[in-house]
């Protein structure tokens, strides 16, 4: 008999809406950049909008261990290299595809003569690592072309990490002890950037590989957790993710240092994943679900798109100062970068992971 696909068998619908919140959060910082509608002045918490990548990392580690534990906790080589191509075609196709797209547009507006911002992003030379996976680790002083891709470089370093990491996690046997290494990791990824003065807007080296990793098995060690012991009530989900989520967008307004801003992302994590209620309905619901659904392809072509945006409204003074004007672009902006997503998922995104995800196999379910 076919085996069944684990991320099939073990789908969590509030996890894929959680998705979608951290994608709005880093698309609404963005927006907020490059067309000045003033939402940062109506929501403040939009200028905290890069923690929306650390919500993804934490969230990453959640559903790559939720998925994939129990065919790695005792790997052999065809779970690894099955479980690699499966993130690899996640990532790669849209990776590629927005990479193309970019390098086609900057060479347009070379023979154009159109001048470029941060010229130095645009560097033929730094192809290769885009290529490779490996613009954030260090290989370079930016991540160059599509900056929110460096999180993806990262991301796929947490993937290489994993098949050492699941079989570490079997001899994890209590629950106090998953949540004290959650806690751990955050806490020592914390103290490393204050000790070492490294800022979350560093996005290549260290600080990326260490960031990521600290998240990462943040969020794989609250998965383990739910593996142990008691099943936690809904009701305790249901008031822990909605708490801390609202706690987060208080302390985002109010200044909240960045980690514990994260961690209150990680707890939002935790309590979506045992919610069965309120929580559970919201996150699972049609729009959320489609956002979850498409919302790496958003991830992955916002930065272009309002960048295209922003510039071509600047040479053609397309957008007055009044602030009906801005807001009207404001939607213009998103609406075209909603587009762009949905596009990109369903002529590239979703067809590649269905043509070639089980290329090497699949994994059986837990």
């Amino acid at each position: 008999m076919q085996s069944i696909r684990p991320e099939t068998a073990r789908y969590l619908p509030p996890l894929t809406g959680i998705r979608a919140l951290a994608a709005m959060l880093v698309l609404g910082m963005h927006a907020d950049q490059n067309v000045s509608a003033g939402i940062s002045s109506v929501l403040p918490f939009v200028k905290r909008g890069y923690l929306g990548v650390d919500f993804f990392f934490v969230l990453s580690g959640f559903i790559i261990t939720h998925v994939y534990f129990t065919s790695l906790a005792r790997p052999n080589r065809s779970a690894v290299q099955v479980f690699l191509w499966h993130r690899f075609i996640r990532l790669y196709p849209v990776h590629i595809t927005v990479l193309a797209l970019l390098f086609g547009l900057v060479q347009f507006a070379r023979s154009a003569g159109i001048p470029l911002n941060n010229p130095q992003e645009w560097r033929g030379t730094e192809i290769f690592w885009q290529l490779t996976l490996l613009h954030a680790w260090g290989v370079t002083e930016h991540p160059g072309w599509n900056a929110p891709s460096w999180s993806i470089s990262a991301e796929w370093f947490a993937y290489l990490l994993f098949p050492l990491l699941a079989p570490a996690l079997m001899y994890v046997r209590e629950r106090a002890a998953a949540l004290a290494i959650a806690v751990l990791a955050l806490a020592t990824t914390a103290a490393l950037f204050t000790t070492l003065d490294w800022s979350l807007n560093t996005w290549v080296g260290a600080p990326a590989l260490i960031r990521v990793s600290g998240e990462f098995l943040c969020g794989a060690a609250l998965r383990r957790a739910l593996d142990i012991g008691a099943k936690t009530p809904g009701q305790i989900g249901d008031f822990l993710g909605i708490g801390a989520f609202g706690a987060f967008l208080i302390g985002a307004s109010a200044g909240l240092p960045d980690f514990a801003l994260i961690a209150l992302l990680a707890l939002t994590v935790f309590g979506a994943a045992t919610s069965q209620g309120l929580l559970a309905r919201v996150l699972g619901s049609t729009p959320l679900i489609w956002l979850g659904e498409v919302s790496y392809s958003l991830y992955m072509v916002h930065f272009p798109v309002l960048l295209i945006f922003r510039r071509v409204c600047e040479r053609m003074d397309l957008i007055g100062e009044g602030a009906v004007a801005q807001m009207l672009a404001l939607i213009v902006a998103l609406t075209l970068v909603v587009v762009a997503a949905a596009l990109l998922f369903y002529l590239v995104e979703r067809p590649a992971r269905r043509r070639l995800r089980d290329q090497f196999g699949v994994l059986a379910p837990a």
